[in-house]
């Protein structure tokens, strides 16, 4: 059954169709094909959503053997290998039905694939380049670890039935499940205006569910104390798996480097003790539903589960009984299969969170103040941090350069996933238009795209490679710390440098896209990119030189010639980082690329900056009239951020602050009774405008007066 436009208004059709079109103006533009587009679509929307990390591309196609592969991943937090695989159609004004057997077929490509790259004679009959050789070293060099595969079906179709996760037959002996997005669980996740997929957890698994008292109850938030055996804990992480755990969580634990040995141990010698031992989880959830056995209230369903605190137990007790090995007794060996987590119970201290609006707010200030082992949290550069708030206010107010297009447009920051589909749903007729012609689609860029570019032009291509996720989570902790030392950094300036950034990275990517090199032997392609620019840099800044974002940013496009230039240097650079030899013995370049050492290796390679245009490129003088320009302009964003961010406290406040220090024994003339007094007339009157120098003065006061234990609740 197919559904068409002629029937009438279908917003999943609707949502179809501008995802096909977008496919297709990519693919046009990048001379590749709709399918690819749509692939880098999906794939980049269930990186941002944490959904998938790591993702790999590697179109492999045999048709003769039944084999294909679109891409892979590599999750360590669940021990999970995922085969990626897309069924696109491209039909604009159709919906088709995407049915189980068909899901079924599609599935078993993939299934068949990765069967046979533990074959070494299929293995060995792959070029070294070829992607399939490289997902099946991939595949191979973990192959000891991996406890389940996963198989994810990407398509512009529509479910027939709303089934999200199907069972096959396993893959290697291995527990093996298909996932499927279809174009409405797609429009659900980007539309959602959420960081990931809402999903359920039934806490009946083995059981009744969770007992629990209601420990407290504010507007918004309700808690509950409860205890979690821990055979429900690692069912629930063997469901859900990593969707369960916080973004700073998930990206600090490094499962793989072998869970905590002192509770593994504690599971397996005393796992009655474990309670006693064990801090127990932290938890959020969206909404619960309970019952009453025996007079006891019990948790049946959590929305959302989060595991704010506890990962590292978590962890131990879902990876513990998996784990090889044992421990030695004088009455022999005990192995860890032998781990009984029925008899193991953690405690679980529940928040549910219902305000949407505080959501964010409330689950970063329960993982900060959490009895927390790893000081993970304090760092975390979440969605509402002042430097977020700062770009996409930037986003929205500064107008680019005409450059060669002759349009003057703007770029569109997504500080929260959904925020441009949002606003053009709310839009009609020549406001859509004109909206679409302000911000165009190619335009727009999220939290994880930012880092990318940010941490490629900071020479962190190892960084990059990490994964979206873990890549934000790396430069986040160096931005807070940047932002709380100084942040009149994160003015105009670096909102146009970031920009120059962008239009540098995309443009090359896309320029490799199309090369004669690249397709004559692909692979590698996202590697070459950011450890191209970022090898550049560093050959460059040892001449005290460096590429001109100034130039790209006036002509909103990077030259034909620095193009050429970085094009050919990559060639280089993606034929090395391929070659075995050059990486030392490392198996698979994805690793290597991954790894500091990998970034030092390349730093060995020589780069011919001699090459370069000298108006690609500014030299010591260039750099040093820029500072002082991006100082001036970064000044007088500064002042109109300042008197925005004043106007934004109340005149309350500001009376209080004032009455503090006036309580602390300043005089009344003193500028620390004085300053927060004129803000304050300021607010409530419109009068008494403070200059630049009290507006600063203002807002460090503000601070200073919170650090001595002022309290203010309006």
């Amino acid at each position: 059954m197919n559904r068409s436009s002629e029937t009438g208004h279908d917003p999943y059709l609707d949502f179809k169709r501008k995802v096909v079109l977008d496919s297709k103006r990519v693919a046009e533009t990048n001379l590749t094909f709709p399918e690819e587009a749509f692939f880098d679509y999906v794939t980049e929307l269930l990186s941002s959503s944490g959904y998938l990390d790591n993702i790999e591309e590697c179109p492999y196609r045999n048709s003769q053997k039944g084999l294909r592969i679109d891409g892979y991943s590599w999750n360590e937090l669940e021990r999970t290998f995922t085969g990626i695989i897309t069924d696109f159609d491209g039909e604009e004004d159709e919906l088709q039905t995407l049915t189980q057997s068909k899901i079924q077929e599609i599935g078993k490509r993939v299934s068949r694939f990765f069967t046979q790259c533990t074959d070494s004679k299929f293995f060995d009959s792959l070029e070294v380049t070829d992607p399939g050789r490289v997902c099946a070293d991939y595949l191979n060099s973990y192959l000891d670890e991996i406890i389940k595969f996963r198989v994810v079906i990407a398509s512009d179709k529509a479910l027939s039935s709303r089934v999200k996760k199907l069972h096959i037959d396993p893959i290697l002996d291995r527990e093996t499940s298909i996932e499927v997005w279809d174009i409405e669980r797609l429009m659900d996740l980007e539309l959602s205006g959420e960081e990931s997929e809402n999903f359920e957890v039934d806490t009946t698994i083995g059981g009744s569910g969770i007992p629990a008292i209601p420990a407290s109850q504010t507007d918004g938030v309700q808690s509950y104390l409860g205890v979690i055996s821990g055979n429900l804990l690692s069912s629930i992480y063997h469901e859900h798996g990593q969707r369960l755990l916080e973004s700073n969580v998930r990206t600090f634990l490094d499962f793989r480097a072998g869970t905590n040995r002192g509770m593994r141990k504690s599971l397996l010698t005393e796992p009655e003790r474990f309670f006693a031992y064990n801090n127990g989880i932290t938890v959020t959830a969206s909404d619960l539903e309970t019952k009453t056995v025996d007079g006891q209230l019990v948790i049946t369903k959590l929305q959302n589960m989060q595991i704010v605190n506890g990962g590292q137990t978590t962890a131990a007790i879902y990876f513990s009984p998996r784990d090889k090995g044992g421990i030695k007794t004088p009455n022999g060996d005990i192995s860890y299969k032998s781990i009984d987590l029925s008899k193991v119970h953690v405690q679980m201290k529940l928040s549910v969170i219902s305000a949407k609006d505080t959501a964010d707010d409330m689950k970063a200030n329960i993982a900060t103040f959490a009895n927390s082992q790893n000081s993970i949290q304090q760092s975390d550069l979440v969605s509402n941090h002042p430097f977020h708030l700062r770009i996409e206010k930037l986003s929205r107010s500064q107008t680019m350069p005409s450059g060669i297009t002759g349009l003057p447009t703007k770029w569109f920051y997504e500080r929260a996933r959904g925020q441009y589909s949002t606003k053009m749903r709310a839009l009609k007729g020549n406001a859509l238009s004109r909206f679409q012609t302000e911000f165009p689609k190619n335009q727009v860029f999220s939290k994880t795209d930012m880092a990318k570019y940010e941490n490629t032009w900071r020479m962190k291509p190892h960084l990059v490679k990490k994964g979206a996720q873990a890549n934000l989570k790396l430069l986040g902790a160096e931005i807070v710390r940047e932002f709380e030392k100084d942040e009149s950094r994160f003015e105009v300036s670096f909102y146009r440098d970031l920009v120059s950034k962008m239009i540098l990275f995309r443009s090359l990517d896309r320029a490799i896209l199309t090369s004669e090199w690249y397709k004559n032997e692909n692979g590698l392609k996202a590697e070459a990119v950011t450890y191209t620019i970022s090898l550049v840099r560093h050959s460059l800044q040892k001449d005290k030189k460096d590429i001109s974002l100034k130039r790209i940013y006036d002509s909103q496009a990077a030259s034909t010639e620095l193009l050429s230039q970085l094009v050919s240097i990559a060639q280089t650079v993606r034929d090395k980082i391929a070659d075995q030899g050059f990486r030392d013995g490392v198996v698979n370049p994805s690793e290597f690329c991954k790894s500091e050492r990998g970034w030092k290796k390349v730093q060995t390679l020589s780069v011919d900056i001699s090459q370069f245009s000298p108006r690609d490129i500014a030299n010591d003088d260039d750099l040093l009239e820029k500072a002082s320009e991006d100082k001036e302009s970064n000044k007088l964003s500064a002042s109109i951020s300042d008197f925005e961010q004043v106007q934004a406290i109340s005149h309350q406040e500001w009376e209080m602050i004032s009455s503090h220090f006036r309580e602390s024994g300043y005089p009344s003339t003193h500028q620390n009774v004085s300053i927060p007094r004129s803000c304050a007339v300021l607010n409530s009157t419109g009068k008494m405008i403070p200059t630049e120098r009290q507006l600063k003065a203002a807002i460090k006061l503000r601070q200073l007066a919170y650090q001595e234990g002022f309290e203010f609740s309006d």
